[in-house]
């Protein structure tokens, strides 16, 4: 007699923001997870600490684990607390499965914080703004050493530098797994627009073309 193996589920995906953004499309509303999915949610936290550069995390009690659902996608959002407040391993449930089909991690309390620029070879670090940023990231072209960052928190950040093909951006999203560049070298102006979305707390910007990159 032969029995059929069940197949296993698909491996669970990080998507980047924009595909979040998405999901929240919509609204969402409270609802609260079984502790069966809470563990799997940690679970699949937990074996993602090598890939997701979350080495030093303790996995938190089930209690502290919540869930949001995505009215327009059915999707379960289950929210893993990671060691700083308000930042989350992010795990998307769809379709009432047992099994995640996505993740990512996100510092929502670092769209809380005042962004800050710095631009080292000149000397700048300074409250992140529309009109600063418009003003130095041009220049970073005839500085062949230079770049620019606006940070948020942590390892939440953006940053550029430009060579003879254009200017080349790249964001995180709280650590060094989750790191993505622009696929193609922008203009001066398409550069800065992207910053200063970034900075201003808009999201144009995520919905440009990213590639994860490997760190």
């Amino acid at each position: 007699m032969f029995f059929s193996r069940k197949p296993k589920p698909p491996p669970s995906r990080l998507i980047q923001l924009h595909e979040y953004l998405d999901l929240l499309q919509g609204g969402t509303e409270e609802l609260a997870p079984s502790d069966a999915v809470k563990r799997s949610a940690v679970a699949l936290a937990q074996s993602l600490r090598e890939p997701l550069r979350l080495k030093d995390w303790a996995a938190p009690e089930l209690a502290q684990v919540f869930a949001r659902r995505a009215k327009a996608h059915d999707a379960l959002l289950v929210h893993v607390p990671l060691d700083i407040r308000d930042c989350f391993f992010i795990v998307i449930f769809r379709n009432g499965a047992s099994t995640a089909q996505e993740h990512l991690v996100f510092d929502i309390g670092a769209e809380y914080q005042t962004p800050m620029l710095d631009c080292p070879d000149f000397g700048v670090t300074e409250q992140a703004n529309e009109a600063n940023i418009r003003h130095w990231v041009p220049l970073l072209k005839d500085e062949a050493s230079a770049f620019a960052v606006i940070e948020l928190r942590g390892g939440t950040y953006m940053q550029v530098y430009a060579d003879a093909k254009g200017f080349h951006l790249e964001h995180q999203l709280v650590t060094t797994g989750a790191h993505y560049h622009s696929v193609e070298p922008l203009s001066a102006e398409a550069a800065v627009d992207t910053l200063v979305s970034y900075a201003c707390g808009k999201y144009e910007w995520a919905y440009k073309r990213w590639e994860w990159l490997a760190l």
